[in-house]
C-alpha cells in the first residue's frame, strides 16, 4: 500500500477548518424551525411520511434543500437556512438520486 502524505497544516481558514464550520453549522441546522416545518409537511394524511418527488410512502425521509447549499463561503448560511418552501422532503432513492446528479453536474 502507498503511503499517504500528511496534509500540510494551514495558517488561517484552510480546508480542514472549512470542513469543521460546514459540520458544525450542519448540527444547527437539523434544529432549526424551517427544517422542522418541512418534516410536518411530509406526513400524508394517513400519518405515514410520503416523498415529495415519487409520492411513495417511506419509513424514513431526507430533509433536502431544493437549490444546492454548496461550499463554505460568503452566502453559505443564507443558502442553509431558507424558508421551509425551499426544502423538500425525500426518500433515500429519490435523495441519492439527486445527490448523483448534483455531484456529476458539478464535475
Amino acid at each position: 500500500m502507498a503511503k499517504r502524505k500528511k496534509a500540510k497544516p494551514t495558517d488561517g481558514f484552510g480546508p480542514r477548518e472549512r470542513a469543521k464550520v460546514r459540520a458544525a453549522v450542519r448540527l444547527v441546522w437539523h434544529r432549526c424551525h424551517a427544517r422542522r416545518l418541512a418534516q410536518k409537511r411530509a406526513i400524508g394524511p394517513d400519518g405515514f411520511l410520503v416523498c415529495e418527488s415519487c409520492q411513495k410512502k417511506s419509513p424514513k425521509l431526507a430533509v433536502d434543500h431544493i437549490h444546492p447549499v454548496g461550499e463554505v463561503d460568503e452566502g453559505f448560511l443564507e443558502r442553509m437556512f431558507v424558508p421551509s418552501h425551499k426544502l423538500q422532503n425525500l426518500c433515500p432513492p429519490c435523495h441519492r438520486k439527486k445527490t448523483n446528479a448534483q455531484r456529476k453536474k458539478r464535475r
